[in-house]
């Protein structure tokens, strides 16, 4: 434990990262004064409050896994007794705050670093240039093209997360952790097709469910050996497009839970800005077993209640 903290703490307070907590400082101030001095009556605090750090719990998993916040909100809300549409809703305008947030950490990261230790930057914009148009192509069928769910919202989320989560933890165990792309600086037509593939059936899973996306193309980064650092950011920046764009369509038939989110946004901007810190403290390994273990957990829980 006290080797995980002695490389969090000193990566988050380093130099280069102050920057990005003041400007995350300045938000949450301005967020908050002017919930405070507006809106926020006192029984709503007391009701409501416990939500900001549900947001942080999501942005860290989100973030430092490649997978949507929705693992943790769609369960959490689920117990709280929201009706599906708008814990779907909800999720994805949390997510908002959360995954964009950690979008930026991960830029950051790649840009910060010596590129031999990390694959090339611009195999991960290739990632992003394939995987991002496709996956709001799937969103956009099932919000406006109308594409209805095979199964119940709760069903397909929980055979989802343990299908996902059993396939991490085995690539965890049984496939070698080392990159077969270092060196390689484009995409096979191939795998194109791949990323292009599941980014569309992820695009469609996530406005199914609020989560989808990122997993799915995380994990099959991972199976096509990249490493686990580029398959995590490529997971959360395709999260985050897919779930701004999505947003709207909720907004414009009210189904946010406003008195949810003004609680819960503020936690997933710290969130979102800590969990690639947490992230590369973990190290590669230990990140696969947090991703595959968290997501198999929130499986088992969903199949037991069926």
């Amino acid at each position: 434990m006290h080797q995980f903290t002695s490389k969090l703490i000193p990566t988050i307070t380093s130099p280069t990262n102050r920057k990005g907590l003041l400007i995350a400082a300045l938000f949450l101030t301005v967020w908050l004064a002017c919930f405070f001095a507006q809106v926020a009556p006192v029984q709503s605090i007391t009701d409501f409050g416990g939500f900001l750090f549900l947001g942080i719990a999501g942005a860290i998993a989100a973030n430092s896994t490649g997978a949507g916040g929705g693992v943790v909100f769609v369960p959490s809300f689920q117990a709280l007794g929201m009706d599906v549409e708008h814990i779907i809703a909800t999720s994805f305008a949390i997510q908002c705050f959360g995954m964009t947030m950690g979008s930026f950490s991960w830029l950051k990261f790649f840009q910060s670093h010596d590129q031999q230790k990390i694959e090339k930057v611009n195999l991960f914009y290739s990632t992003l240039g394939v995987s991002i148009p496709f996956s709001l192509i799937g969103l956009c069928l099932v919000q406006y093209a109308d594409w209805q769910p095979i199964s119940s919202i709760n069903n397909m989320f929980s055979l989802f997360s343990l299908v996902f989560g059993v396939i991490v933890l085995l690539h965890c165990f049984y496939v070698a952790t080392k990159s077969s792309h270092r060196g390689v600086v484009q995409l096979t037509k191939a795998e194109m097709l791949l990323i292009a593939l599941s980014s569309l059936i992820g695009g469609i899973i996530t406005a199914w469910i609020s989560v989808g996306v990122g997993e799915i193309l995380a994990v099959i980064l991972l199976l096509r050996g990249f490493s686990v650092m580029f398959s995590v950011a490529a997971g959360v920046m395709v999260s985050a497009c897919t779930v701004l764009a999505g947003v709207p369509f909720f907004i414009y038939h009210q189904l946010i839970s406003f008195d949810v989110l003004i609680y819960a946004a503020p936690g997933a901007l710290i969130g979102g800005l800590v969990a690639r810190h947490i992230a590369q403290a973990l190290g590669a390994k230990k990140l696969k077993l947090f991703l595959g273990g968290w997501i198999l957990l929130v499986g088992l829980i969903g199949v037991f209640e069926f």
